[in-house]
C-alpha cells in the first residue's frame, strides 16, 4: 500500500523546506522544522520614555476623572438641596455657550463649515443647533426621564449607575489627535483635490467617529438617567440630565481642543478641573476634619492614575522585548482606478 500524499512517511529529506506558499512542497501543511524560529533575534529595545512625559499623558484621564467627580458632586448637591435646579441649568447654559464660543473662535475654524456643507435640499447646519436642541427636547422629555427607574429602590439604584459610569470609563476616548489648524489644513487639501478630480467622497477619514465614544456617552447618559429618578422635582430632573450632556458630550471636545493647543494648557485645564471638582466634593459644615471620604477617594483616584501608573509603566519598560527576523515585511499594493475611461 502506497502511503498517502503529504504524510511524514514520503517525506523527501533531500529537498529543504521552504517558506514559500506558492511552491508545492513534498511536506505536510502542518510540518514545522526545527530551524523554523532560527531567524528569530531581539531586536535593540526602544528607549524608556521619561517619567514627566508618562504623566502628561495620563492628564486626559484625569480631566475625566475630575468631570465625573464633579457630575456626581452636584448630583449630591441637588439632592439634599444644597443647589437649587435654576441655578444649576443657568450655570450649564453660561458654561456651555461660553465653551462653544472658546472652542470656534480660539481655534478659527468659523468659516469652515459653511464651505464644507452641502446645499441641497434640506438647510444647512447651523452653529447654535447642538447648543438649542438639547435643552428644548430634555424639557419636553424631563417628567418622563424621571419616572423610568422610580419604582426601582436606592439600594439598586446606586449599583447600577456605578457600574454604567464604570463602563463610561473604560470606553472613553482619551487620545489626542492633531492640531486643530492641521486638522484645518487637511480639510482643504481635501476640498482642493475634490474639485480637481471627479471623485466625490467624505470627510469620514478626517473626522472619524469611534464606535466605543458612542457607547461611553450612553453609558453616562443611562447613568445620569438612573441618578435623576432619586431627585424631587422635575426641574431638578431637567437640570441633571443638562448637565450630563454638557459634561459627557460637550466637555470632551472642548478639552480635546485645549490639549492639542499645547502641554501647558492641558496642565492649566486639568488643575483647575481638579481644583473645582475638589470644591464642591460634599463635605459636612459640623465637622472640622480637612479631608472628609468623597475628597480622599478623589485624591487616591488621582494619585493612582497620575504618579502610580505612570511609574509602573516606566518601571516595568525593562521588560519590554522586540522579536523579528531577516524575512522582508510583505507590502499590499492596491491598485488605483483611473478616473475616465478609455
Amino acid at each position: 500500500m502506497t502511503p498517502a500524499r503529504g504524510s511524514a512517511d514520503c517525506i523527501d529529506t533531500a529537498e529543504p523546506w521552504e517558506k514559500v506558499l506558492w511552491r508545492r512542497q513534498p511536506y505536510p501543511d502542518n510540518h514545522v522544522p526545527e530551524s523554523f524560529l532560527a531567524e528569530l533575534r531581539d531586536l535593540p529595545p526602544r528607549p524608556r520614555p521619561r517619567l514627566f512625559a508618562l504623566v502628561i499623558h495620563a492628564l486626559p484621564i484625569t480631566q475625566h476623572m475630575a468631570v465625573i467627580a464633579l457630575f456626581l458632586s452636584i448630583f449630591h448637591a441637588l439632592l439634599i438641596g444644597r443647589f437649587s435646579a435654576s441655578s444649576v441649568g443657568w450655570a450649564v447654559v453660561l458654561s456651555s455657550v461660553v465653551g462653544h464660543f472658546v472652542r470656534r473662535l480660539g481655534w478659527r475654524e468659523q468659516g469652515l463649515e459653511r464651505d464644507l456643507t452641502s446645499h441641497g435640499l434640506l438647510p444647512p447646519t447651523t452653529s447654535l443647533r447642538p447648543l438649542i436642541l438639547p435643552p428644548l427636547l430634555l424639557s419636553l422629555l424631563s417628567p418622563v426621564l424621571g419616572t423610568l427607574t422610580s419604582a426601582t429602590t436606592s439600594d439598586s439604584i446606586w449599583p447600577l449607575a456605578g457600574c454604567l459610569l464604570f463602563i463610561h470609563v473604560l470606553l472613553a476616548d482619551f487620545k489626542t489627535g492633531p492640531d486643530a489648524r492641521q486638522k484645518y489644513r487637511e480639510r482643504r487639501r481635501f476640498q482642493q483635490r475634490q474639485r480637481r478630480s471627479s471623485f466625490h467622497g467624505d470627510l469620514e477619514a478626517i473626522e472619524e467617529k469611534s464606535l466605543s465614544s458612542s457607547l461611553s456617552f450612553t453609558s453616562a447618559l443611562s447613568a445620569s438617567i438612573v441618578l435623576a429618578s432619586r431627585l424631587p422635582s422635575t426641574a431638578h430632573v431637567f437640570s441633571l440630565i443638562l448637565l450630563a450632556v454638557s459634561l459627557f458630550a460637550g466637555w470632551p471636545v472642548v478639552a480635546k481642543g485645549v490639549r492639542e493647543a499645547g502641554q501647558g494648557f492641558s496642565i492649566l485645564l486639568t488643575a483647575s478641573t481638579v481644583l473645582l471638582a475638589f470644591s464642591i466634593l460634599p463635605h459636612d459644615p459640623s465637622e472640622s476634619l480637612l479631608f472628609t471620604a468623597p475628597s480622599l477617594i478623589f485624591l487616591c483616584t488621582l494619585l493612582v492614575v497620575n504618579i502610580i501608573g505612570p511609574l509602573v509603566f516606566w518601571w516595568g519598560w525593562r521588560w519590554k522585548t522586540i522579536r523579528g527576523g531577516g524575512w522582508d515585511v510583505a507590502v499590499v499594493r492596491i491598485r488605483q482606478a483611473t478616473s475616465g475611461h478609455g
